[in-house]
C-alpha cells in the first residue's frame, strides 16, 4: 500500500509545493496525538480543523512546551491536527468510527497448576459489535520513521489485545503516514 504524502501547508491552508518535511517525533508529540483522537471519538473535541488545532495548542502549552510552525523544529498543532484527521479519515478508521470506543481496558488471566497470571492493558481503540462484543482493535502509533524492530512490537501488542479481548482483527495504524498494518490472532486463541 502506498504511504499518502505529508501536506504542509500556510497558515490558510494552502499547499507549499516544495516543502520539505521533516517531523521531530518523541513521546510527548504522541502522547497528544493520542488524546486528540480519544476527544475526537468522545466528542469532547469537536473534528474540525479550528478545534483540533486549538485543543493541539492549549495541549502542547499543558505540558509545557512551545509551540511551533514547523514540525521540524517541535510540536505544530498544524501538523498534529492534520494527523489527526489523516488517521480518522482512513477507509480502515471511518467504516468503524460509529462503533469505535477509545482507551478501552483489556484484562485476562490464565491459571496454572501453580500460579495464575493475570495481564491487563488499555488499547488505543475498540469496535464493537451491537451487542458490545469486541470486534477490532486499534492502536495508533505517531512513530515518523518506525523500525523493523518496532512494527514487531506493535504487532505483538496488538496481538496481545486481540487474544485477550477475543477480537476478530487488529490494525496498527501510523497517524502520521497514514500506513495500516493489519493484525491477526495468534494461533492459541484462533
Amino acid at each position: 500500500r502506498e504511504e499518502p504524502p505529508i501536506v504542509v501547508a500556510d497558515g490558510d491552508g494552502t499547499p507549499l509545493e516544495d516543502a520539505v518535511v521533516s517531523i521531530q517525533g518523541g513521546r510527548e508529540r504522541g502522547l497528544i496525538l493520542h488524546k486528540l483522537i480519544e476527544e475526537v471519538l468522545t466528542g469532547e473535541t469537536a473534528e474540525t480543523t479550528p478545534a483540533l488545532l486549538a485543543r493541539a495548542e492549549t495541549l502542547i502549552h499543558q505540558i509545557g512546551r512551545a509551540v511551533r510552525d514547523d514540525p521540524a523544529l517541535g510540536l505544530s498543532p498544524i501538523e498534529l491536527a492534520e494527523c489527526v484527521s489523516r488517521a480518522l479519515s482512513l477507509p480502515e478508521v471511518s467504516s468503524l468510527r460509529p462503533r469505535l470506543r477509545p482507551e478501552f481496558p483489556v484484562y485476562e488471566s490464565a491459571v496454572t497448576d501453580t500460579y495464575e497470571e493475570a495481564m491487563a492493558g488499555v488499547a488505543d481503540a475498540i469496535a464493537v459489535d451491537a451487542n458490545g462484543t469486541p470486534q477490532v482493535v486499534i492502536d495508533w502509533k505517531s512513530d515518523v520513521d518506525p523500525s523493523t524492530e518496532a512494527l514487531e512490537h506493535y504487532r505483538g501488542q496488538v496481538r496481545a489485545y486481540l487474544d485477550m479481548t477475543g477480537a476478530g482483527r487488529g490494525l496498527v495504524v501510523f497517524v502520521t503516514s497514514g500506513a495500516v498494518i493489519a493484525v491477526k490472532r495468534s494461533e492459541r486463541a484462533s
